[in-house]
């Protein structure tokens, strides 16, 4: 039986699936855009055909779609999550842009439609990141004074005017900028690390209770060994 695994990469936006049962996890991720893909800002089904998915290199994985920078009048990218919507079973791509972040209905990979964007909270910034937590995305970036954006994705349902601009449903400001965001699911706390080195923490990582999304408030932090670039968050069962 054909397997088949949904793979999204930035710069430019593209969408690829597993052609083989034997394929590998992921693909090489080491695209090279072109005047072509620019000008096309959606282009249809490519296979994997000697190592190559049209301008692509690939390793077992067909190109199914592709949407350009230039599509979300944005002129960088750095960052891409994902959202399924359980109750319209719809997929959605969450793209970190460097003044925004778009929002891609993915379900049909043949008709890949680009929903709009929400602006940055302050600047440009080549550095935005996206997690999901209870059908909301939690955005940050190295954008100074930029915090934290909330986004209900279940606003994405009843798109009637595509692409639309976007308005955060709330902001928290406990912090300025950020490199990366992490949300432990389980207790519904997120925390924001790589954040500005003369902040509260020194740059260490902020706390912030979720747990009703549209309401984050801090929960204290940690910065006794300065900055955090990086985490991963756990609940520990054990001994």
């Amino acid at each position: 039986m054909k397997k088949t695994l949904l793979l999204f990469l930035c710069l430019p936006f593209l969408v690829g699936c597993s052609n083989s049962d034997d394929s590998p996890a992921a693909a090489d991720d080491s695209m090279m855009m072109d005047d072509d893909i620019v000008d096309n800002p959606q282009t249809g089904f490519l296979p994997c055909t000697s190592g190559m998915a049209g301008i692509y290199p690939c390793n077992g994985y067909d190109l199914l779609g592709q949407i350009s920078l230039a599509s979300f009048s944005a002129s960088a990218g750095n960052d891409i999550w994902g959202w399924t919507d359980t109750t319209t079973g719809k997929e959605y791509a969450l793209v970190g842009l460097d003044n925004g972040t778009a929002f891609v209905d993915i379900t049909d990979t043949e008709e890949l439609i680009y929903l709009g964007k929400l602006p940055s909270a302050t600047v440009s910034s080549p550095w935005r990141d996206i997690k999901v937590y209870q059908d909301h995305a939690f955005i940050v970036s190295e954008a100074g004074g930029h915090g934290m954006q909330v986004f209900d994705l279940t606003k994405l349902r009843n798109v009637a005017n595509a692409p639309e601009t976007f308005e955060a449903d709330a902001r928290y400001s406990g912090f300025g900028s950020a490199h990366n965001i992490v949300i432990n699911e389980a207790s519904g706390y997120a925390y924001a690390v790589g954040t500005a080195r003369n902040d509260l923490y020194r740059g260490g990582v902020h706390f912030i209770n979720v747990q009703d999304p549209k309401n984050p408030t801090a929960a204290g932090g940690y910065g006794a060994n300065g900055y955090s670039h990086d985490a991963q968050v756990v609940t520990y069962n054990g001994p």
